[in-house]
C-alpha cells in the first residue's frame, strides 16, 4: 500500500491508531498464548487489514514491531508464526523499510544467529529468511551496511542449519548481501568462508549449487585472498556427480575469469578448472566452458594488446601436424597457458599419483588440453612433462593411459625432435624394465611424421633394437610397447621402410621369441603383416628377406648360448616360423643346431633345441628339404653329432628327458624318408648300442619311440642289413622288451618284430648254420604266443608267420615242444597248419 492511501483516511491521526492499538499490543505480553495471539491478530486487523497507509503505518511502526518482535521468541510456533508475517507485511508497505532495520536486525540475530539453535522449527526459519531478511537488504539498499555485522552472524549459523532449504536460502541471501553493498561487505566476507564450505558437500544437488552461486559472489565482492581456502573445495565440484553442479561450478569459474577483480593473480588456479570441464561427460558442460573460456582469452588479449601487438600483427598458422578436427585456441586463450604452465606442472604430476581414481583421470585430461594450448611452448617444460607422462602411462586405469598417449601426441606434434629424442631415451636408459618409456616413444612417433622425424628415426630404432631395452622384459606390457613402436614407425614412416624393415623384423622375431601371451603373439603376426604390406611382399618373403641376416648376427654368439640366453629363444622362434627359409639357410642353422646339441651344454638347452629340430623334422618338405638341398650328409650330422651323443644313458630326470626326445627326433627324422639305404644302414649299425640301451630305458615312452626307431631303421636296411653284424644283434633285446610291463610297447615290438623278419632273404639265409639263432628266436616267441593277452598272442603268431618262412621246420619243432604245455593249443595248430605245407603231410602228424 502507497502512501497516497491516507488520504482516503485522513481522518485518522498516529495518536488517535496509537490508542486504538494499545489494547492489542498490551495483549502480546499477557501470560495467555490465546490471548496473544488474538492480539497478533487484532493488530493485523488493525493495521494492515484497514489500509491505513504507509506513511502512517511507517510512524506507527516503532510501537508496533517493537513488541511483535517480542513475539518471536513466544513459546507458541503459531504465535511466531504470526508475528513473522506482520513484520514480513510491514517491512513490504513501509515507504522506508530501513528505518525499522534498527530494532528488526538485532532482534532476528539474536534469534538466528547464536551457535544454538533458538528457533525450532525448520519453516518459521525459513520464513523469517524469505520474508524478512531478504526484503530487508533487497529493500534498505546501502542502508543495510551498518548492520553487517549482524548479518553476518545470522547467516554464519543459517549457511550450516539443519533444514536444506534454509541453507539454500540462506546462500541466496549471502550473494545478495555481498552485491548489495560490495563496498562494505568485503570486511566480513571472510567470515563466511568456513559455513559455505561446510555446506559445499551436501548431499542435496541444490544445496550446492546455492552454496557455489554465493561462493561466487562472496569472493568476487569480498576479499579475493580467499580464493585460496575455496579453491580446492571447488576442484572437488567438478567430479560431482550432479550435472547441474557442474555447469554451475563450470560458469562460476568462468565468471570469475572474467570479472575477478584480481583475477590475473589466481588465473593459474583457475586456468586447470575451466579446462577439467573440456571433457566433462555432458555435451552443454563442454561447450560453455569452451564459449566461456573463449571469452576470457579474447578479454586477456584486449586488455594485454600492447604486449601481444607482434603476435596479434603477424600470426603465426597452426603447427603443421597440428590434430585433426581440432580448433585451435585463440592467442589470448594460448598465452594464458603459456605464462602459467610452469606453475601448474608440479600440482599436475602430484595428481597424476592422487589414490583417488576419478581425480587421476581428469588430470591426464587436463594434461592434454594444457598441451594442445602450449604447442610448441612445451620444450621448455619436457622434463617434468616426462616425469608426467611416465606416472600416467603407468596408471591402472586405460582411461588415463589414454589421455597420456593423446599427449605423446602432441609432444611428436609440436617438439622438435633433436629435442624430444633425448629425453626419450634418457627415460628409457632409466627405466629399462618399465614399459612406459617404450609406449610413450610409440605415441610420439604417431604424432609426427618421417619428414619431421629425419636422421632421428635411425636414432630411435637404434635404440630399441638394443638387446638391453628389445630384451630387457618378459612382460606382456613392455612386449605391446615394442609392437606400438613398430607400428607407429611402420605407419608414419612407409617411405623409408624399405631402408629399416631389418631392424623392425627383429623387433618383432624378439618379441615374438620372448612372450607367452596369446595376445602380443597375434599382435606380432598382424605387424609383420603390416611391414611386408609396406614393402609389397608376403610375410613369407619377409622372412626370406631377413632371416639370413638375422642369423649371421647370431654368429659370434651362438657358441656360447645357454638355456637363459635370449638369442636362443629368438633363433628358436625364428627357426620355427621361418618355413621354407630354412632349406635356404641350412649351412647357418646346422653349426647352431649341432653346437647347442653337444652334450657339454645344458641339458635343458638341448631339450629346446630337440624340441625346435623335431618340428623341422617333421616337415621337411616346408623346412630343412624346401630347396631339396638337404644330403645325406646332412641327414648323417644330425644322428651322429646331435643325436647319438644325446643317447649314451646318464642319471637323472633331465638325462631321461633328453634321450627321450632325442630318440624322438631320431624317429622324425627316419619317417622323413630323408635318410636313404647306403646311409641308413651305416648309421645303424653305429647307433645299435645306444638304441639297445634305449630299448631298455627306465622311461615308458623312450622303450616305445626306440621300438619304432628300430622298424623304421630295418624298413629303411631292408635285406641289406648285415645278418651278423645286425640282425642277430638285436633279436635278443626284442624277445626281452616282449616282457614290458606296458602292453603299448608290446604291441610295438610285435611290429618290430615283422619287419625285422622281412630283413631276412630266406633264400641265402643258412638255416644249419644259424640254427641256435633260429631255435632262441622262434622259442622265445613261442613263450609269449601264450601270453593272457590275446592281443598279444594275436600279434605273435602273426609275427612267426612272417618268421617262420626262414625255417619251417625248425618252427614246426619248437612249436612241438610247447604245444601241450600252452593254455590253449588253437595258435599253434594255426601255425601248424600254415607251414606243413612245405612238407610232406606224413612228416609231423599230431594227435
Amino acid at each position: 500500500m502507497s502512501g497516497d492511501s491516507a488520504e482516503q483516511n485522513g481522518f485518522e491521526t498516529k495518536d488517535s491508531v496509537c490508542k486504538l492499538l494499545q489494547r492489542h499490543v498490551n495483549c502480546l505480553s499477557d501470560e495467555s498464548k490465546i490471548t496473544r495471539k488474538r492480539g497478533l491478530i487484532d493488530l493485523r486487523k488493525e493495521t494492515i487489514d484497514r489500509h491505513l497507509g504507509g506513511m502512517l503505518l511507517q510512524e506507527i511502526s516503532i510501537e508496533v514491531l517493537k513488541p511483535t518482535l517480542k513475539c518471536l521468541a513466544d513459546s507458541s510456533e503459531k504465535n511466531r508464526e504470526l508475528a513473522a508475517n506482520l513484520i514480513s507485511k510491514y517491512i513490504s508497505i513501509l515507504p522506508s523499510p530501513e528505518d525499522t532495520l534498527a530494532y528488526v536486525i538485532p532482534t532476528l540475530a539474536q534469534r538466528l544467529g547464536q551457535q544454538e539453535i533458538t528457533e525450532p522449527s525448520e519453516e518459521l526459519r525459513l520464513l523469517v529468511l524469505q520474508e524478512i531478511l531478504f526484503p530487508c537488504v533487497e529493500l534498505s539498499g546501502k542502508k543495510i551496511a551498518g548492520y553487517l555485522d549482524e548479518m553476518i552472524q545470522i547467516l554464519q549459523q543459517l549457511i550450516v542449519d539443519p533444514y536444506a532449504e534454509v541453507r539454500k536460502t540462506s546462500c541466496k541471501l549471502a550473494g545478495c548481501l555481498a552485491r548489495s553493498i560490495p563496498e562494505y561487505f568485503h570486511m566480513q566476507s571472510e567470515s563466511l568462508i568456513k559455513p559455505l564450505m561446510l555446506s559445499i558437500t551436501h548431499q542435496h544437488s541444490k544445496v550446492r549449487i546455492a552454496v557455489i552461486e554465493a561462493t561466487a559472489d562472496v569472493i568476487q565482492f569480498g576479499n579475493g585472498k580467499n580464493v585460496d581456502d575455496v579453491i580446492s573445495h571447488l576442484a572437488q565440484r567438478f567430479f560431482d556427480q550432479s550435472a547441474q553442479v557442474r555447469m554451475t561450478v563450470t560458469r562460476m569459474i568462468g565468471r570469475w575469469l572474467l570479472e575477478l577483480p584480481d583475477r590475473y593473480s589466481f588465473f593459474y588456479k583457475f586456468i586447470p578448472l575451466i579446462l577439467t570441464s573440456f571433457s566433462d561427460e555432458m555435451p552443454d558442460i563442454r561447450i560453455e566452458a569452451r564459449r566461456l573460456w573463449h571469452e576470457a582469452g579474447m578479454l586477456y588479449q584486449e586488455e594485454n594488446e600492447g604486449d601481444l601487438k607482434d603476435k596479434l600483427d603477424f600470426a603465426q598458422p597452426a603447427p603443421s601436424l597440428y590434430p585433426k578436427g581440432v580448433d585451435r585456441p585463440c592467442l589470448g586463450c594460448r598465452e594464458l597457458v603459456h605464462r602459467n604452465l610452469s606453475k601448474l606442472t608440479t600440482a599436475i604430476i602430484r595428481d597424476l599419483s592422487d589414490w583417488v581414481q576419478d581425480t587421476r583421470v581428469k588430470t591426464s585430461q587436463l594434461l592434454y588440453e594444457l598441451l594442445l594450448h602450449a604447442e610448441d611452448y612445451i620444450t621448455q617444460h619436457m622434463q617434468p612433462l616426462m616425469q608426467a607422462l611416465l606416472k600416467a602411462c603407468a596408471d591402472d586405469q586405460s582411461v588415463v593411459v589414454q589421455s597420456a598417449l593423446k599427449c605423446c601426441n602432441l609432444i611428436g606434434a609440436f617438439v622438435n625432435p633433436e629435442i624430444f629424442c633425448k629425453f626419450l631415451i634418457q627415460a628409457v636408459r632409466m627405466h629399462q624394465i618399465s614399459p612406459q618409456p617404450i609406449m610413450i616413444i610409440a605415441a610420439v612417433i604417431e604424432g609426427c611424421s618421417d619428414e619431421v622425424l629425419g636422421e632421428k628415426l635411425l636414432e630411435i630404432l637404434s635404440l630399441l633394437v638394443d638387446p638391453e631395452v628389445c630384451q630387457a622384459s618378459e612382460k606382456s606390457e613392455y612386449h605391446l610397447a615394442l609392437i606400438s613402436c613398430v607400428n607407429g614407425i611402420t605407419n608414419v614412416c612407409q617411405d623409408r621402410v624399405s631402408d629399416i624393415s631389418l631392424q623392425l623384423f627383429t623387433l618383432v622375431i624378439t618379441v615374438i621369441a620372448l612372450s607367452n601371451s596369446e595376445d602380443v603373439l597375434k599382435q606380432c603376426d598382424e605387424s609383420l603383416l603390416n611391414i611386408s604390406e609396406s614393402l609389397g611382399i608376403s610375410v613369407q618373403d619377409l622372412y626370406v628377406r631377413h632371416t639370413r641376416e638375422v642369423l649371421d648376427s647370431m654368429r659370434s654368439s651362438y657358441k656360447e648360448w645357454t638355456m637363459y640366453s635370449v638369442e636362443q629363444r629368438i633363433f628358436d622362434s625364428l627357426i620355427s616360423r621361418a618355413g621354407p627359409v630354412v632349406g635356404e639357410v641350412l649351412e647357418q642353422v646346422m653349426p647352431m643346431l649341432e653346437v647347442n646339441l653337444n652334450p657339454q651344454k645344458d641339458p635343458e638347452l638341448r631339450l629346446k633345441f630337440f624340441t625346435l629340430l623335431s618340428k623341422l623334422l617333421m616337415d621337411t618338405r616346408q623346412t630343412l628339404d624346401s630347396k631339396k638341398e638337404f644330403s645325406s650328409d646332412h641327414a648323417e650330422t644330425i644322428i651322429t653329432k646331435m643325436i647319438a651323443p644325446n643317447l649314451i644313458w646318464k642319471a637323472g630326470r633331465t638325462s631321461a628327458a633328453v634321450r627321450t626326445i632325442a630318440v624322438a627326433t631320431l624317429w622324425a627324422l627316419l619317417r622323413s624318408g630323408l635318410v636313404l639305404r647306403d646311409v641308413g644302414c651305416k648309421l645303424f649299425e653305429a647307433l645299435l648300442p645306444q638304441l639297445k640301451s634305449a630299448l631298455d630305458d627306465d622311461v615308458k615312452s623312450t622303450r616305445l619311440t626306440t621300438a619304432k626307431v628300430l622298424a623304421r631303421f630295418l624298413h629303411i636296411c631292408g635285406d641289406s642289413a648285415e645278418v651278423d653284424k645286425i640282425l642277430h644283434n638285436i633279436y635278443m633285446e626284442l624277445l626281452k622288451r616282449l616282457d614290458d610291463a606296458s602292453d603299448e610297447i608290446r604291441i610295438a615290438v610285435t611290429k618290430t618284430w615283422k619287419q625285422y623278419f622281412k630283413c631276412f632273404n630266406a633264400a641265402t639265409y643258412d638255416q644249419s648254420l644259424y640254427r641256435a639263432h633260429l631255435e632262441a628266436m622262434y622259442g622265445g616267441l613261442l613263450v609269449h604266443m601264450d601270453d593272457p593277452d590275446t592281443n598279444i598272442q594275436v600279434s605273435v603268431r602273426d609275427v612267426l608267420k612272417e618268421g617262420g618262412v626262414l625255417s619251417p621246420k625248425t618252427l614246426l619243432l619248437e612249436i612241438t615242444k610247447v604245444r601241450n604245455k600252452h593254455r590253449t593249443s588253437a595258435y599253434c595248430d594255426q601255425l601248424i597248419k600254415h607251414f606243413e605245407k612245405f612238407y610232406l603231410p606224413s612228416l609231423l602228424k599230431f594227435a
